[in-house]
Order: C-alpha cells, then structure tokens, then sequence
C-alpha cells in the first residue's frame, strides 16, 4: 500500500536526524552518545570506579535528563491533541539553536543536553513503520532485524521476510547517511555543524506531510 511505503519514507528520514545527531555529537563532545545511554551508563560506572567526581555528576544528568525526556513523552501523548511526531520535529529543531549556544560554554556536557531530551523523544515518537518495532536513534536492534530476516528469507524464501529485511537494511543505511554527514560537515564547522541539522528535519517534515496526505487520502476513500 501506498500509505505503508511513505510511513517507512518517513522512518528513513528521521532516522538521518538521529544518524547525524549521534555522529555530530561523538565527532563533537568527547565521545558522548547523546541519542542512548549504554555507553554512558558505563562512562559512569567507570567514572565511579577512578574516583572522577565531575564525570559522575554530568553522566547523571545525562541520565535524568534522557528518563525526564520520556516521562515528558507519556504525559504529552495524554494530554497533547498534537500528533506526537510533530511534537518530535518540534523539539529536535528548538534543540539545535539551544546547542549552538550552548557549545561557546566549552563544556561538551551541558552542550548535548538539549540533544539528550530531543532523542528519546524522537525513538517514542518514531518507533514503528509498516509494522515494524525500529528505532531511528541507534542501530543494535535493528542490526539485529535485518540480519535475522535476511536470514529467514534465505532459508524459507519467504516474502515478508525479504520485504522486512528490506526495511531493516534500509534503516541502517539512512541512520549512516546522517552519521557521514554530521563528520564530514564538522570537519569544516566543528561544534556548530548542529545547524546542518535542519536540512533533515526539513525532509522529515515533508516525508510526514506526504505521509499525512496519503493517510486522508486513504481513509476518506472508505
């Protein structure tokens, strides 16, 4: 249907926001993954371990910051008439100004909190295409997917296997688009490459209202 292959359009393209939000802040601030906090959980063990009180201190604020941005997301899903995609995209791009300025503080911490609400925002907001459970944030799981439906379409030639092995793969290959894109513009712009990102919020707004129209299109024919 046409309504499923422009929801999976839309999926693609946030996932290049999420792409290039964890590469510019890797690239950008210390190593920091902004968009999930495995690495930074055990940044702050580590940091527990040898004793560094002031990585201990950001790695939890980093922490409150991203369990606040999805407490945010489950009072706003009850209480906003706002789609929450669109609450999403809303967010990211307030967030890039935010980090812009925070970026002359000189403290690559305080510069990605703005980054660390929007992402968990966006993974809630964005979580399935076509009837497939996918983040457009980080990629563990949907490594996973792709490989395990590829596989079963290998073995058992199986259409919707092949078709959500497809999607999967697709999915990783966008999220790289944005990641390649965040490190090659921050070799020229450093830390205010941040304001690149509004060219993929721009096509994911537009990915969204074709996807809108389609949904209308669609329901009103019934």
């Amino acid at each position: 249907m046409e309504i499923v292959r422009k929801q999976k359009t839309l999926h693609h393209a946030v996932s290049m926001i999420g792409g290039f939000m964890a590469g510019y802040t890797i690239f950008n601030h210390l190593d920091i993954m902004a968009n999930a906090q495995t690495g930074n959980l055990v940044k702050l063990v580590l940091s527990a371990c040898s004793g560094n009180l002031e990585s201990i201190g950001f790695m939890v604020l980093l922490f409150f910051v991203y369990c606040a941005a999805n407490a945010f997301y489950v009072v706003c899903r009850r209480y906003s008439r706002l789609s929450m995609k669109i609450i999403s995209l809303m967010i990211t791009a307030a967030s890039i100004p935010l980090v812009g300025l925070l970026c002359f503080s000189g403290n690559a911490y305080l510069s990605v909190l703005p980054i660390v609400f929007a992402m968990p925002v966006q993974w809630n907001a964005f979580k399935t295409a076509g009837g497939n459970s996918s983040s457009t944030i980080f990629s563990s799981n949907n490594v996973r997917q792709a490989v395990i439906q590829l596989t079963n379409y290998i073995m058992d030639r199986d259409a919707k296997s092949a078709r959500n092995a497809r999607f999967y793969w697709a999915t990783l290959l966008f999220f790289h688009i944005g990641v390649a894109a965040s490190c090659l513009i921050s070799l020229y712009f450093s830390s205010q490459s941040i304001w690149f990102c509004y060219i993929f919020i721009i096509l994911a707004a537009v990915a969204y209202y074709r996807y809108e129209s389609e949904k209308i299109k669609t329901f009103s024919d019934y």
